[in-house]
């Protein structure tokens, strides 16, 4: 497993600084070996971007015939379902501009900009933020043939075309405590401030300072409440490769540690300097202190390791998912945004038990 990690951590490093992979990275590689590898490419949600990395050096290393082939068709399948995704999140926005509303695309298509090959970086759901017209377009999606179902406090969620889209009231599940609804308002000043279009689509991306202070609060929150995986971390590594000269670090940097979320932004860029090459020279973002440092491999092996499955019906699995999520939050409490015990009491009083309400 240590030999396939490795070799794992070298295709990413090549495809973030843009150089060939070496093919004897591979040496000794049996079937078996190759089989993992294309699990665990599955498993971290890069599929199609790792193959597309591993292809000009197929016929150099002793891959089988039918996995290379099962490889391809997998990420071709994923090329043309996220070409076509695209497509349908560009008609929507098209769409709810006719009616005066923007529609800034957050998490998965945005960040997906930012990769060699957007196509090739999976995507879920459209996650979307109206600039205040959250209502209006709820009700926009039925005049254009859509449908709409409430999700919760955060946000509903709309259908249209085979497309699911969270539109959001709020960007966070901020608690109501002092730093969460500072940090909400926060994100909903920065949202507003500067956007572009995503190419020449009405999608709008926001301002690279947001983008900056979401992903890190959204991957963190995730990591804490039941893990994130490899994906996450090259986000913010083309992020950072794309904008980490554009930022205005001098602002955000002091506004993350505000949020909570410094010490978990050094912890990802750490893994992107060290284990994926990533030349970051951002000071602020580099220069972590020891107790962040100590938690760079065990932050690494539990990324990589088995997580459960978040949605799974079973009631055993949701206890112990709920068990997990308490142990986690103990465990990682160096890189938390709250208390343990602030975050521990939000869990129930804002979960299906507590329902509580949220309130900026």
């Amino acid at each position: 497993m240590i030999q396939l990690e490795r070799a794992f951590y070298s295709i990413l490093k090549s495809i973030v600084t843009q150089v060939d992979t070496d093919a004897g990275l591979f040496a000794g590689f049996s079937a078996q070996d190759w089989s993992a590898l294309y699990e665990l490419s599955i498993t971290q949600g890069l599929t199609a971007i790792v193959y597309r990395q591993l292809k000009p050096v197929a016929d150099q290393i002793n891959i089988t015939k039918d996995l290379l082939r099962q490889w391809r068709i997998h990420s071709l399948t994923i090329d043309q379902r996220m070409g076509q995704r695209n497509m349908t999140c560009a008609e929507f926005a098209e769409k709810m501009s006719e009616r005066g509303i923007p529609v800034v695309a957050l998490k998965g298509i945005a960040y997906a900009a930012y990769y060699p090959s957007p196509n090739l970086r999976e995507c879920g759901d459209l996650d979307c933020y109206m600039m205040g017209k959250k209502d209006c377009g709820d009700k926009a999606v039925v005049e254009i043939g859509g449908r709409i179902e409430e999700a919760g406090q955060k946000h509903s969620h709309l259908f249209y075309k085979g497309l699911t889209i969270e539109n959001h009231e709020y960007f966070t599940n901020f608690g109501n405590t002092e730093r969460g609804r500072y940090t909400e308002k926060l994100l909903q000043k920065l949202v507003v401030e500067r956007s572009s279009y995503l190419g020449k689509t009405k999608l709008l991306c926001p301002c690279p300072e947001f983008t900056a202070l979401f992903l890190i609060k959204h991957a963190q929150r995730h990591f804490l409440y039941e893990g994130i995986r490899m994906r996450h971390i090259t986000d913010w590594a083309f992020f950072l490769k794309a904008e980490q000269d554009k930022v205005n670090w001098s602002y955000i940097i002091p506004e993350m540690e505000k949020c909570g979320v410094l010490e978990f932004a050094r912890l990802m860029t750490s893994i992107c300097s060290n284990a994926l090459g990533l030349d970051v020279h951002v000071d602020a973002l580099r220069n972590a202190p020891k107790k962040v440092e100590r938690l760079h491999e065990r932050f690494l092996d539990d990324v990589m390791g088995d997580q459960p499955e978040i949605y799974d019906r079973n009631i055993l699995k949701r206890a112990y998912r709920g068990v997990r999520r308490f142990y986690r939050m103990w465990k990682y409490r160096v890189v938390t945004d709250e208390s343990y015990l602030t975050m521990a009491w939000n869990v129930y009083a804002f979960g299906s038990l507590g329902k509580k309400k949220l309130e900026l």
